[in-house]
């Protein structure tokens, strides 16, 4: 975007930086008002790199390279150089920590629940702390350090997280650790940072984040946890979601058919669940043997290519489908393996075994092996079987949990903008309180933010825009919550459910159980 100022009035006698912001995504502009008059084009410099600077009207702005620092603007026509050729630089540090500033601080409950250990930042772990006895309380920079250090922790601090924080961070966040949290309050970390290395207690259990040192820790039980994994009888032949039962496909499969019939029957009203058939773990042992064995059998991947297409072609009414796993140790009570295994899309008419191959082969994922380790799970227990879905290309995706994880008699509905989650941006958060009946948003969507600030890094001017107006799908929204509120009640369990909004219409892909944590370290 090159529409710089939202004030008119605002003249510069030097260059400045323009800072845009959507979500986790900045690009920071270099700007000049050419008030020398050197020229008529002037070029942005930085090594082995140069691009014309755009005039609005009253000034020349052009993004400087995420990886340049230094730069110098040379006019083209001329010749000359603003600042008689001297190489300027921008502290990009500073100038996205006083953006950083200019916004609320948040935490989330990800994992209610109180824990007692020895707090270290993930960055400082080294062996001699992995082999201590003491039970650990990690802070870390993101979630893939989460996901790292899962195993040994019995709670976690969040600093920063994906765009699907909710969605699968906190389903595993709750089979993992007693205690989680979302962070971002810059007082609380400082507090947090000044007590590394010591022993804390810390929970979230009344809904406020309370921490303060101890002395030593109250001894409790450890050990695993055995998870019970349901056998599979043998089907050797693709699955209509009719044809569905729990012991011939996972639970994420068997859901969708138990969700399709919810709506044959009128209880689910104004909803579409997309199509969806389902490959069985013995018809999977085919495409798998293909592709272990580096057989060459041509004739039967052809033939299986051409059964899969041909049952897709009666079923799928989108150009692209969602390939999605549907393990027998997925969603399971008390432990959901969120995240472990993997799901991707592929277009339709080009349906090939290749996707398939890749759902099959996430069991052997390190952190799927991982987590069967730590849950006692015997390998040969573990049978994939793979949904084949349409992929509804929403306006709005969401993650709703009806029993939500800072208030069990709310409803929370975290939702994105689907043209802009590429940048990782803060979701709505919407709450649906049983007892009051009221539904509200918590929490805006990201906004599209500019800051303008001068070279000494005084802010100027700064402006916002809001993407989208969730009002105008909020009678969706409130069928949102009626549709999330049958499935607790056919379900008997808090739902997590996953679904989207299309022009209007709401669809629901997948449910789940929310389950808690599953075992005491």
């Amino acid at each position: 975007m090159n529409n710089l100022i939202a004030n008119p009035n605002i003249n510069f006698k030097s260059n400045f930086f323009k800072v845009e912001k959507y979500g986790k995504a900045t690009g920071i502009y270099v700007c000049t008002d050419n008030s020398e008059k050197l020229g008529k084009q002037p070029m942005l410099e930085t090594t082995n790199n140069s691009s014309p600077m755009v005039y609005d009207g009253k000034y020349y702005i052009e993004r400087l390279p995420f990886n340049k620092n230094k730069y110098k603007i040379r006019y083209q026509d001329t010749g000359k150089y603003e600042n008689q050729g001297i190489e300027k630089s921008v502290d990009r540090e500073k100038l996205l920590n006083l953006l950083n500033s200019q916004n609320e601080s948040q935490y989330f409950i990800l994992s209610k629940g109180t824990v007692q250990g020895r707090l270290v930042q993930a960055k400082n772990i080294d062996d001699s702390i992995l082999k201590s006895k003491d039970p650990l309380i990690i802070i870390c920079d993101n979630d893939e350090e989460c996901y790292k250090y899962r195993n040994r922790a019995n709670g976690v601090i969040m600093k920063s997280g994906s765009a699907d924080l909710l969605s699968h961070f906190a389903a595993i966040c709750r089979d993992y650790f007693s205690f989680g949290m979302y962070v971002t309050d810059k007082k609380i970390l400082n507090d947090l940072s000044n007590l590394e290395g010591k022993l804390i207690s810390i929970s979230n259990k009344n809904k406020n984040l309370e921490y303060f040192q101890i002395d030593n820790i109250a001894k409790s039980p450890r050990g695993k946890n055995t998870i019970e994994i349901p056998p599979m009888r043998r089907v050797d032949k693709i699955l209509s979601l009719e044809e569905c039962e729990k012991d011939t496909v996972g639970n994420k499969a068997y859901n969708l058919k138990r969700m399709n019939n919810l709506v044959k029957e009128g209880k689910l009203q104004n909803v579409i669940i997309p199509n969806a058939f389902v490959l069985p773990h013995v018809y999977l042992e085919k495409i798998e043997k293909l592709f272990v064995e580096d057989n060459d059998d041509f004739e039967e991947e052809e033939k299986l290519i051409k059964e899969i297409r041909g049952y897709a072609k009666n079923v799928i009414t989108q150009p692209e489908v969602m390939v999605r796993s549907a393990f027998n140790g997925e969603d399971l009570e008390g432990y959901s393996a969120a995240g472990l295994y993997n799901s991707t899309f592929y277009d339709t008419k080009d349906l090939s075994l290749d996707p398939i191959y890749d759902v099959i082969n996430s069991k052997n994922n390190r952190r799927a092996l991982k987590s069967r380790e730590l849950h006692n799970i015997p390998e040969e227990a573990i049978k994939p079987s793979v949904i084949i879905q349409d992929r509804i290309k929403s306006d709005y995706s969401f993650t709703t949990y009806t029993e939500s994880p800072i208030d069990k008699n709310k409803v929370l509905i975290e939702m994105y903008i689907d043209e802009v989650k590429y940048c990782k941006p803060q979701p709505y958060q919407i709450t649906y309180n049983k007892s009051t009946k009221e539904l509200k948003v918590e929490q805006d969507h990201s906004k599209y933010e500019e800051y303008l600030f001068d070279e000494n890094y005084k802010l100027i001017d700064k402006k916002a825009t809001q993407p989208k107006d969730i009002k105008k799908v909020w009678d969706v929204v409130e069928n949102l919550v009626k549709n999330a509120l049958v499935l607790e009640k056919e379900f008997g369990k808090p739902q997590d459910i996953e679904g989207g909004i299309k022009n209007g219409q709401l669809y629901f892909w997948q449910t789940r159980n929310i389950v808690n944590k599953s075992y005491n370290k």
